[in-house]
């Protein structure tokens, strides 16, 4: 079994495992992520991996909120959108994984101004509005593809 198989059957035995599911244990999983499931090609699996991991930081994001654990939750959101940003940046995956990419960080950006602006203090509306500031000027270098359908020529 190859690390990419093992990675995703920990994290699949979790998601399915409710009787005995713990954050740690998903934070562990996560923290493991294995770097090449963003690499290509993105087959099925790495489709699957990377599936699992945005849903998995986001999970971490919403119950750290809730401990009110504030930077910790907030760190899952970055970590999920730095992964991202990295596979949406690569010359050598396929337009429409790109495209995916940009998509889920168009609404990780979402998700993280939210965060930011429902926190008090002046340090995390800044961080908001920096962060607006990075995404616009990172889809700028992207060629607005994350708001273009793909045509199909047959």
């Amino acid at each position: 079994m190859d690390v990419i198989d093992s990675w995703l059957k920990n994290i699949q035995n979790w998601y399915e495992d409710a009787e005995h599911r713990n954050v740690e244990s998903l934070a562990a999983i996560v923290s493991q992520t294995p770097a090449m499931i963003f690499d290509p090609p993105i087959d099925l699996k790495r489709s699957d991996a990377i599936a699992y991991f945005v849903d998995g930081c986001t999970k971490l994001q919403r119950h750290y909120l809730f401990e009110g654990k504030t930077e910790e939750a907030f760190s899952y959101l970055q970590f999920c959108y730095a992964k991202l940003q990295a596979l949406a940046s690569r010359s050598d995956i396929k337009p429409d994984i790109k495209r995916w990419s940009l998509k889920k960080l168009d609404m990780l950006i979402v998700a993280m101004m939210e965060f930011c602006q429902q926190q008090k203090g002046a340090a995390w509306q800044r961080e908001s509005q920096q962060l607006v500031e990075l995404h616009v000027t990172f889809m700028m270098g992207q060629n607005d593809l994350n708001l273009h359908t793909p045509v199909n020529h047959q």
